[in-house]
């Protein structure tokens, strides 16, 4: 062969065009469908801990691993309210520490009666010794009922400001790329440049 080039036809040059068209459109509709799947995952998480604490459930989010491997950090712990008298070793509590007030979940490893209450010895599974204090505990207690691995994460970046402003531009942003996805699709089977 020699250094002629050989005449491209119309009908290349234009597909070639339609293709440099087309990912544009393609990437848009995958932004915004991705921006609406987080939208939804946040409002999921959001509906979950509504819809449980309707049922009667308290959610917690785990912030340390006192409770590792049973219940992990960033998980959503969702608890109901127990009687005092019903609680039993073994069971796992969430109760505000009589020390420095913060909110505890720790399981019970012994109970005694001292002067008609009820003292409770507990322990974080992952720590080796117990918690230096009994408490008294009176009325009822919130005692663990399950736990979401992870959720917690999800729901407590939902109600930070960054969540909250991230649940209201990401599915605003995501239904505007899809729209323009959808109008630069429509132009372009028109053949509108």
């Amino acid at each position: 062969m020699s250094g002629r080039s050989l005449p491209v036809s119309p009908l290349g040059v234009a597909a070639k065009e339609r293709e440099a068209r087309v990912w544009p459109r393609r990437l848009l509709d995958i932004v915004g469908y991705l921006a609406l799947a987080l939208c939804l995952a946040l409002l999921g998480s959001l509906l979950t801990v509504a819809a449980t604490n309707l049922l009667g459930y308290q959610s917690y989010i785990i912030y340390s691993g006192s409770m590792d491997p049973t219940v992990k950090v960033g998980s959503l712990l969702l608890t109901r309210p127990v009687d005092v008298e019903n609680l039993q070793v073994g069971d796992v509590i969430t109760y505000r520490s009589p020390g420095n007030h913060t909110t505890l979940t720790h399981r019970i490893v012994s109970i005694r009666q001292e002067d008609g209450e009820l003292a409770f010895q507990t322990k974080g599974d992952a720590s080796l010794e117990p918690d230096p204090r009994e408490i008294i505990l009176r009325g009822q207690v919130s005692k663990m009922a399950f736990d979401i691995p992870y959720l917690g994460y999800v729901v407590d970046f939902a109600k930070s400001i960054q969540g909250i402003v991230l649940f209201l531009v990401v599915p605003a942003a995501g239904l505007l790329l899809i729209q323009a996805g959808k109008t630069w699709k429509a132009r372009a089977s028109r053949g509108v440049q």
